[in-house]
């Protein structure tokens, strides 16, 4: 039942045993009201199966699968022929309700499927270059009939989804391996129906983006708009990677754009200066340059962006509005300057610095501006640097720098993450009581700041050996996990991620010597820092990891992170039996020589 079984579609995290365990689960009559069948019960008593007939032809006709005892997965025989015609996400596992009508085993449509979700599959189709799967998530005719939308956007909207395979055809191919991680967008939107758009009101998302995960670097894909259609949520236009040069997000969608094109969208308040300015950034937006355009192309570009975005920030009617724009303006130009997508960022930057510091040297918009250049300059020093001299210099002038910044702008908003970048300088380079002189005082001057904190917990992290260490946090399973309780024993903390490389390049060791010493009282404890859990499962499953992991969102700024001031993964704690850690640098080759030493020739219990 645990191997010939499994779910019909592709990418269901669920709890399947161990080789070793599946002889400790145990096989169930379940019998109720309305069904019969069997179950599958692990060894701790959780729930794995349930396989069952519900119409009492004693063929069964649903296959439901479970994760830490929460059904997350069911396959169903709808019309009791024997095949699978239906597909359900539940609980934890999501809420998508596929629907296979010819019962060839791929889903055709969706009864039910999130916003969210929505943009999984279309990561999933992209991946995958699969023009069926990507059908199922774009609006149809169909769709439009039932929103009742006007014959002439109703044209436009299946203009832009037709023939999905030829438009796949021409995206640039993703990243092998990569994997969605979540869903970004502001919130929804509500068209009425006396905007002349449908009979019905409109339920929209504007600019939506999924967060994809390609071996260990971040990356986005551009979802557009989405509109709900029942309980599902389908795309007005086909989703695309944005690689390379195209770092714009195209803004609104068909259905948000204006009625006519005579109505101007107007920004109440706006002059006629200002509306042009937007509405020239509105058209720039929606004409990003496209991943094969040339160079001078991509230049002329962001030249004209920039120059929208300037003067946005200096015809905005109020200060905070001039900020919110100048703001917009250097945060787009250090991007630029650190992807090196437009040679003449850095120079563009500059010149802003100059102008904002002649306006008013004691905006707090002029600090912002200079830290943002100082950081542009060292990526840029860095990225050309190709011996080890020059990039040396770049180091030595960069820390000069972060000085002098934080000396003349002590209460700046940037200054807390200026200290902590000087700390992790000094501590990369094994200048520990420099860095320590650094942690300190920002743990001091800024303690309730992000960067206060995580320089609080470099401290201790710093100081930890022969000092009692307590981590404790909920568990994957959802239980309460605490280090102590592993007291009698000697523990491993490993502070981890899905996306480090070093991680899975030194999993099978470590799992080597678990396998080796556990029986005498070796126990591992992870801590996992993916910014959110949706990876975690199937990776700790396709690895086979079989310690508790520990996780909370937020990543290398989560709460367990910033206990320890963790700055690089991995990174591994030692704590011997007492409780007393050992080190909290560990390496492979330092376990293979401490643990024969910690554990001796006792053999203890069994872990907590």
């Amino acid at each position: 039942m645990l191997e010939k079984f499994r779910p019909l579609q592709a990418g269901v995290e669920y709890e399947q045993p161990e080789a070793a365990e599946v002889s400790k689960c145990q096989v169930e009559i379940d019998r109720g009201r309305t069904h019969s069948g069997w179950k599958v019960v692990g060894s701790s008593g959780q729930m794995l199966r349930r396989f069952l007939d519900t119409n009492g032809n004693n063929l069964v006709d649903q296959w439901r699968y479970f994760q830490n005892g929460v059904e997350v997965y069911r396959d169903i025989d709808g019309n009791h022929n024997g095949k699978v015609d239906q597909s359900r996400w539940l609980n934890t596992g999501g809420s998508r309700w596929g629907l296979d009508s010819n019962e060839d085993g791929r889903i055709d449509s969706w009864k039910r499927i999130s916003a969210e979700e929505t943009s999984r599959v279309a990561v999933e189709a992209l991946m995958r270059r699969d023009a069926g799967l990507l059908q199922t998530v774009l609006i149809t005719a169909q769709d439009t009939r039932m929103l009742g939308i006007e014959a002439k956007l109703e044209k436009s909207l299946l203009a832009a989804v037709a023939d999905p395979a030829r438009q796949l055809a021409k995206i640039r191919a993703m990243a092998a391996g990569t994997r969605w991680i979540r869903f970004d967008c502001s919130q929804p939107g509500l068209i009425p129906a006396d905007s002349g758009k449908a009979t019905g009101d409109l339920e929209v998302y504007e600019s939506t983006l999924a967060i994809v995960d390609a071996g260990g670097n971040s990356g986005l894909v551009q979802i557009g708009e989405l509109v709900k259609v029942g309980q599902a949520w389908k795309l007005t236009s086909i989703p695309s990677p944005l690689v390379g040069d195209t770092v714009q997000v195209t803004a609104g969608g068909l259905l948000l754009q204006p009625a006519a094109p005579s109505i101007a969208v107007a920004t109440p308040g706006a002059s006629p200066r200002m509306q042009k300015l937007l509405d020239q950034l509105r058209e720039l937006d929606g004409a990003a340059p496209a991943v094969n355009a040339t160079g001078a192309a991509v230049s002329r570009y962001h030249a004209r962006r920039s120059d929208v975005l300037s003067g946005l920030s200096q015809t905005a009617a109020t200060s905070s509005e001039r900020d919110q724009w100048g703001r917009q303006l250097i945060d787009n130009l250090t991007a630029l300057v650190q992807s090196g997508a437009w040679p003449d960022a850095l120079g563009r930057l500059a010149a802003e610095e100059i102008r904002l510091r002649k306006v008013n040297p004691k905006a707090p918009l002029v600090p912002f501006v200079i830290y943002r250049h100082l950081l542009a300059r060292y990526s840029r020093s860095v990225r050309i640097a190709t011996e080890q001299a020059a990039q040396a210099k770049a180091q030595q002038v960069w820390l000069a720098d972060l000085e002098r910044f934080i000396a003349t702008y002590p209460k700046a908003e940037d200054t807390p993450e200026a200290a902590w970048q000087l700390g992790t300088a000094h501590e990369f380079a094994a200048r520990v009581d420099d860095a320590k002189t650094w942690y300190s005082k920002l743990a001091r001057q800024y303690a309730r700041t992000p960067a206060g904190e995580r320089a609080a917990g470099a401290l201790v992290r710093l100081d930890l050996k022969g000092k009692p260490l307590v981590v404790t946090g909920r568990s994957l399973a959802n239980t309460t996990v605490r280090s102590d309780a592993y007291r009698g024993k000697v523990l491993l903390v490993v502070y981890w991620a899905t996306w480090c490389k070093p991680c899975t390049e030194e999993l099978p060791a470590l799992q080597a010597l678990y396998a080796e010493y556990r029986a005498r009282g070796f126990e591992i404890m992870g801590v996992n820092l993916d910014l959110d859990r949706t990876p975690v499962p199937a990776y700790i499953s396709s690895h086979r990891i079989t310690w508790a992991t520990l996780h909370e969102a937020g990543g290398l700024d989560s709460r367990l992170a910033r206990q320890l001031g963790i700055l690089s993964l991995p990174t591994m704690v030692l704590i011997d039996r007492r409780g007393t850690v050992v080190s909290s640098e560990t390496t492979l080759a330092d376990l293979k020589t401490e643990l024969p030493k910690l554990l001796g020739t006792t053999t203890t219990g069994t872990a907590p």
